[in-house]
C-alpha cells in the first residue's frame, strides 16, 4: 500500500529547517551575536539528529 504525498505545509522534512530559519533571523534580530549563535548550533544539532535518526524511524511501517 502506497501512502498518499504530503503537501509541503504538513511534510515534517519541509517545516523543520524552515522554523529553524525563521527562529535564528528573529533571534539574531532581537538578541546578541553570542546567543544567536548558541541558538544556531543548537538547532542545527538538533536538526541533523532528526535527519539522521528521526525521520527514518518514520518512514519504517
Amino acid at each position: 500500500m502506497s501512502q498518499q504525498p504530503r503537501s509541503a505545509a504538513t511534510n515534517p522534512n519541509v517545516i523543520l529547517p524552515v522554523l529553524y530559519a525563521l527562529v535564528v533571523i528573529v533571534v539574531g534580530t532581537l538578541a546578541g551575536g553570542t546567543v544567536t549563535a548558541v541558538v544556531a548550533v543548537a538547532g542545527a544539532v538538533l536538526l541533523g539528529l532528526y535527519f539522521a535518526f528521526g525521520r527514518k524511524g518514520r518512514n519504517r511501517g
